[in-house]
């Protein structure tokens, strides 16, 4: 092995990205591994509005996991008592957390969180870099050399045994590796924080959820006394609208009379930030982890605002990431791919929960929104599809559930004439991974869609 320079400091793990999946990544190895020396690094001082304030109350577990449940507490985030929704249906309902298992979810300042568990994660022996970035990396003997710029400071260099991408949605490092984004939608999210008012009562502890016909609002309260509101559609539908004052976003929410209602109080009062536009879609990467490297959080899956999964699943992430490093530094070469399974058989799962989700809506059948969100079974099983000769699967298609290659895997088996039953049989059974009999027909319509299979009884 070659030497390093003497200013070349050695980590065991470096962290890149201080949100709640790279804070608890670095937290829990330390606990797990007390031994291993552990970096993280952050680009920012924790000072701008975070989105993502509200906790269900399968955050408790994680919290309690990683040992930061007492300090959560000091943070005094608001308590939430479940969800109100007019979805489905213009009369609302309650979706009640006090039925749940824990009781309450919270409504949170992301910012405190956010470096709250850093500093945990500081508290128990990992070395920070905050107002950092890293700017170069490479892959030499079995290591990562990297270079990392503080603000204002001399860069410095590193190593590191396992490179941890928490980069957010950018998935920065693990782009570089050479991976890729299998994107689901193009949702968006245009966000304002409306100010507290002295005049009128607290909100409601509820968070509210409000279905429109291009999409669907979402307001809840933060514990300042401030209100966040968004309104969540795809992108192309906002370059069709003006939303980018706040008279226009305001005019945005006049069929949403639930949401109207919550937001009128505070809107003679101007809001805290002007209008946002946050990314929302769904995605995953492929793959998310490599050869001494994983990824954790947004930067391996985001999620549809709609399931608040989105911080608990990072949370997750970052305990069993934890657990994956530990077995990799003793010599587990299988580790850091175990933890990539999880994570694509847990996103798996949330898609069946998505389609599910916005099934329950047809009052807009017509809606482009609405429609491309409906995953409708319309193959017959007696149907006899054979391969095009001419085609070939593209990427991001079947919901980004699939990678190309599967999916010309999955076509491969039609260079000659079956009926869609026995091609949905045969793929089950050769394939590795674990794929439901409805995941493998949506894939089917999809390829068929697409001019790659073509019914074997027409000329």
């Amino acid at each position: 092995m070659h030497a390093d320079a003497p200013s070349t400091t050695p980590y065991d793990v470096v962290v890149l990205g201080g949100g709640p999946a790279g804070a608890a990544t670095a937290l829990a190895s330390k606990r797990r591994h007390p031994a291993v020396r552990v970096a993280l690094v952050e680009k920012t001082d924790y000072a701008a509005w975070r989105i993502g304030e509200t906790l269900p109350p399968s955050a408790e577990p994680r919290l309690r996991a990683l040992g930061v449940w007492e300090a959560f507490l000091d943070l005094s985030p608001a308590p939430s008592y479940g969800t109100r929704a007019a979805w489905g249906s213009a009369a609302p309902y309650d979706h009640e957390f006090l039925f749940s298992r824990h009781g309450r979810g919270w409504h949170v300042d992301r910012r405190r969180f956010d470096a709250m568990l850093v500093a945990e994660a500081r508290r128990a022996g990992a070395e920070i870099f905050s107002r950092t970035t890293a700017d170069s990396w490479h892959r030499r003997d079995d290591a990562w050399r990297m270079t990392l710029t503080p603000l204002n400071a001399a860069a410095r260099s590193i190593t590191a045994r396992v490179v941890v991408d928490a980069t957010g949605r950018r998935s920065a490092f693990a782009i570089a590796q050479g991976a890729r984004h299998r994107t689901c939608d193009q949702l968006v999210a245009a966000v304002v924080v409306l100010p507290s008012d002295p005049a009128t009562p607290p909100p409601e502890t509820y968070t509210w959820v409000e279905a429109c016909r291009d999409g669907w609002w979402y307001t809840a309260p933060l514990p300042d006394g401030r209100l966040a509101a968004s309104f969540v559609t795809d992108a192309s539908v906002l370059r069709e609208r003006a939303w980018r004052a706040a008279d226009d976003w305001i005019g945005l929410s006049a069929d949403v009379p639930h949401t109207s209602a919550r937001i009128a109080g505070r809107i003679s009062r101007g809001a805290s930030l002007p209008p946002r536009l946050f990314p929302a879609a769904s995605q995953r990467l492929d793959p998310c982890a490599g050869d001494g490297w994983l990824a954790v959080g947004d930067a391996a899956t985001t999620f549809d605002p709609l399931s608040a999964r989105g911080v608990t699943s990072a949370l997750r992430g970052g305990l069993n990431a934890s657990i994956a490093i530990g077995r990799y530094l003793a010599g587990d070469a299988r580790a850091l791919a175990w933890c990539a399974a999880v994570v694509a058989a847990d996103y798996d799962e949330y898609l069946d929960q998505r389609a599910a989700s916005y099934a329950m809506e047809q009052r807009w059948p017509g809606s482009p929104f609405w429609r491309s969100r409906h995953e409708l079974i319309t193959l017959d099983p007696n149907r006899r599809l054979r391969r095009s000769p001419l085609r070939r699967a593209a990427e991001g298609a079947a919901s980004g559930r699939w990678s190309a290659d599967e999916l010309n895997r999955l076509a491969d088996i039609c260079r000659h004439p079956l009926p869609a039953r026995a091609i949905v049989r045969r793929f089950r059974s050769a394939s590795e991974r674990r794929r439901s009999d409805r995941h493998i027909v949506l894939a089917l319509q999809d390829l068929i869609e697409h001019g790659v299979l073509l019914d074997a009884d027409r000329p």
